[in-house]
């Protein structure tokens, strides 16, 4: 996946978009937002928040070419209405990590539910793996390793919530599979879109690709999409 020009907080990821420049009295505002809603949301957004952290530590470590890239934790309470509106039971990931996301979305959607995540990184699905057996997920998150490209073609059934957090690249290739994998009543939720809005540095390639999947996702008469400015995520119903 193309490298992100980042500014790294302290165990977060800016609140509006990551990777973003900011000012000084953009910072000041960004972190006076973050304080706010985590005040608001009184530990509603702390969950796996460990995970999160490792997440970070990840690619700190391994420097510029590693791309652990964990959601938002201020995005975490999404997981709960999203598995609350379709009464998950299956969802799928595409773009596992370090598992941090995947842990939100098997927690939020109970003990009967079942994640498939897909991570074509051979380390950071080790690692994915390795996290869910220590919080007793394993059981309901499985790790399919390859990109998802490659994996999605395979995959039967449907899902309830689907969460795209790859390689934006390929993004316009998922569509025929993301009409056979989902049914009425489906959301689907899609993020790194910023690369086409000018986040995360004006040098990333893709950004065609992006804009020729939301235009196809948004004209489909199989889905409702809505893209949420700011945080530049795509959330889609299937109709």
């Amino acid at each position: 996946m193309p490298h992100r020009q980042t500014i790294d907080e302290p165990d977060s990821i800016g609140f509006f978009s990551y990777g973003e420049a900011t000012s000084g009295a953009d910072w000041i505002l960004k972190k006076s937002v973050r304080q706010m809603l985590m005040k608001i949301y009184a530990g509603r957004a702390d969950a796996h928040l460990d995970l999160y952290r490792l997440s970070n530590q990840h690619r700190r470590k391994h420097g510029r070419d590693c791309e652990l890239y964990p959601s938002d934790s201020l995005q975490a309470p999404l997981w709960t209405v999203v598995t609350s509106l379709t009464h998950a039971r299956r969802m799928l990931e595409v773009g596992c990590g370090h598992g941090y996301t995947a842990a939100l979305m098997a927690s939020a959607a109970g003990p009967s539910s079942v994640v498939d995540t897909i991570e074509e990184n051979p380390q950071h699905a080790a690692l994915a793996e390795q996290a869910f057996q220590q919080r007793a997920l394993s059981r309901r998150i499985n790790v399919l390793r390859g990109r998802g490209q490659n994996i999605l073609p395979r995959l039967k059934g449907h899902y309830d919530v689907v969460f795209l957090d790859g390689d934006w690249r390929e993004y316009p290739r998922y569509i025929p599979h993301l009409r056979r994998l989902t049914r009425p009543g489906s959301i689907i939720v899609t993020a790194n879109l910023n690369p086409l809005f000018g986040g995360w540095g004006a040098r990333l390639p893709g950004k065609p690709a992006i804009q020729s999947y939301l235009t196809r996702l948004v004209r489909d008469p199989h889905f409702r999409t809505y893209v949420v400015p700011g945080e530049w995520h795509a959330i889609s119903v299937r109709v």
